[in-house]
């Protein structure tokens, strides 16, 4: 919305949410849950502009779609035509399927309410649970551990950060949690959650151990929201399919953000969103530009040890190349992920000054000379 205006749109746009809360930043949540923002903080940083074209609908979410009379119908019953509708209805998340899992103190995080209510949890918790090792896992079990409170991770597979980071860049990631004194555990699987009146009091592991406990906190991650497009007959996979001008299989229908698919991939992170998003509005309003996929990247927002992971980690052996730099002391490790000499992904530890650049070049999958290789592994630089 914000790009169309900025591209001069004269057209109505209407908007519409499913919250209460008037727009506001969910990528800083995180840090409104640890202290470093606050909650006027994320409105101005989404604030909508003064524009006479653009009407807001809060606590007002679209119900059904007519795409052959290109109408949409409001919780309120009431019909809004449209010329091009775009669908960034984002995600939920992933919930446990293990007894007890609706005892009270089981959280997700997700919104501005789950941030104010674990913010009050703070205070009262002595031992926190979080379910799943990833970056948003991470973050909150950082953010959680205020006021010498116990805080246990439980990550079923075999590192943190699996799908970013390799084996040595999370033992890294561990042992940096476990000076923070947050107790990491990795290939465990949640069996159930136990507690008396209705509170959950305790983690059932399936090796028998019980970690006690008065708040949990599931972060294990989304799944696209699809039920709006599969009863208006929109194609799904994973998610809302997708093509190269973000149109679904519906004429002037279409999808950005979490809730979409492109070239069989969901992207979970706030970036690729706004990217799709500026693409879109091109598309739109000068009917010009293709979606060529977004690159992700990842770094902890909360936690004050630098992690870097871009494109690709190096999981595919078979066709990748590793390239590495190591320095024990500094807790530093950097790799290149290289597919035919050039650049496909990098993962990082510690500080990295000269880092800044490396985003554009795994997306144009620049070319790493020998030279280059070289001295990165005596130095680490490109």
């Amino acid at each position: 919305m914000h790009q169309l205006l900025f591209l001069n749109a004269k057209q109505p746009i209407k908007i519409f949410g499913g919250e209460e809360e008037k727009p506001y930043s969910r990528e800083h949540l995180l840090e409104l849950l640890a202290g470093i923002n606050t909650k006027d903080s994320l409105y101005e940083s989404s604030k909508l502009p003064e524009n006479e074209h653009l009407q807001v609908f809060l606590n007002n979410p679209i119900v059904s779609i007519d795409s052959d009379k290109q109408f949409v119908i409001d919780t309120k019953g009431e019909k809004h035509p449209y010329s091009a509708l775009v669908m960034a209805v984002g995600a939920t998340p992933n919930k446990l399927q293990v007894p007890g899992v609706d005892l009270q103190n089981i959280f997700t995080f997700r919104n501005i309410r789950d941030a104010e209510q674990l913010k009050n949890r703070q205070v009262s918790s002595r031992n926190i649970v979080i379910i799943g090792g990833g970056q948003v896992g991470l973050d909150t079990a950082n953010a959680m551990q205020r006021h010498n409170t116990n805080v246990t991770v439980i990550e079923h597979s075999s590192r943190l950060m699996y799908h970013q980071l390799d084996d040595h860049a999370s033992v890294y990631l561990r042992l940096y949690m476990d000076d923070l004194g947050v107790d990491v555990r990795i290939n465990n699987h949640v069996s159930q959650f136990e507690g008396q009146d209705d509170k959950v009091e305790q983690v059932v592991l399936d090796d028998g151990e019980i970690i006690p406990c008065d708040t949990v906190i599931i972060s294990i991650g989304i799944k696209p929201n699809v039920d709006l497009a599969i009863n208006s007959g929109i194609h799904i996979k994973k998610g809302i399919i997708v093509d190269d001008k973000l149109q679904t299989n519906k004429p002037n229908i279409y999808a950005v953000g979490e809730c979409c698919e492109y070239n069989g991939v969901v992207f979970g992170s706030v970036y690729p969103g706004f990217e799709q998003a500026e693409c879109l509005a091109e598309i739109l309003l000068k009917d010009t530009g293709k979606y060529k996929g977004s690159t992700s990247t990842s770094h902890l927002k909360v936690v004050d040890y630098p992690i870097l992971s871009i494109g690709d980690n190096g999981d595919d052996s078979v066709s990748n190349v590793s390239v590495t730099f190591r320095d024990i002391k500094n807790m530093t490790y950097r790799k290149l992920v290289l597919h035919n000499g050039r650049l496909k992904g990098v993962v990082a530890t510690g500080k990295w000054k000269t880092s800044k650049n490396l985003h554009d070049m795994v997306k144009n999958n620049d070319r790493i000379w020998l030279w280059q290789r070289r001295r990165f592994e005596k130095t680490g630089e490109l």
